[in-house]
């Protein structure tokens, strides 16, 4: 909401230029931030126990830009608990990425760009597994819908936003919820 995003600038999300992702009416949370979940976790479960829901539609749960890293005003995740994550993991900071005049700039470090992608879909997956086990715990008897874009048809979209339709599969063997698949903006 609103009133969270100003309470909490702290777990706001971050563009790749650094900025806060306040992109067209969204404003971004850090969702992979334990205590931002918590909070953000705690906000949902209220409004579930707050209304007779008949269900729950978790849509675009995965990251920002439609055009990837050559729009870095708006390619997200870069807060601080992803970079120092992958940071661990790869051996360099993912802002890297977006230097210009650096050697891992993603037009001349295909790996290092692959490997980002990599570690960013697989980030989305573990935070719609997160969300997808919660909502079944808090409200068992809720139709719940995980939408995803297809990153079939247009291939990009595992690149550019961190959607992974085929990844999604296998929640379905562990959580019962219906699997909408949504065109891309391309």
């Amino acid at each position: 909401s609103e009133s969270f995003w100003d309470r909490h600038p702290q777990w706001r999300e971050k563009t790749a230029i650094l900025q806060d992702a306040h992109l067209d009416w969204r404003k971004l949370m850090n969702l992979a931030d334990a205590e931002c979940s918590v909070a953000v976790q705690k906000g949902v479960r209220a409004l579930l126990e707050r209304f007779d829901w008949d269900g729950v539609n978790l849509a675009e749960l995965y990251f920002e830009s439609l055009y990837g890293p050559s729009d870095p005003q708006r390619f997200t995740p870069m807060n601080e608990t992803v970079r120092r994550e992958f940071e661990q993991e790869a051996g360099f900071d993912p802002l890297e990425l977006f230097r210009r005049d650096g050697p891992r700039h993603w037009e001349r470090d295909r790996g290092a760009w692959r490997r980002f992608v990599d570690y960013r879909a697989g980030l989305a997956h573990r935070l719609q597994a997160q969300w997808i086990e919660a909502l079944r715990e808090w409200r068992p008897d809720l139709d719940l819908v995980l939408t995803n874009i297809d990153d079939r048809y247009d291939a990009r979209m595992r690149e550019f936003l961190g959607a992974d339709a085929a990844g999604v599969l296998p929640l379905l063997d562990r959580f019962p919820f219906t699997f909408a698949i949504e065109d891309p903006a391309t």
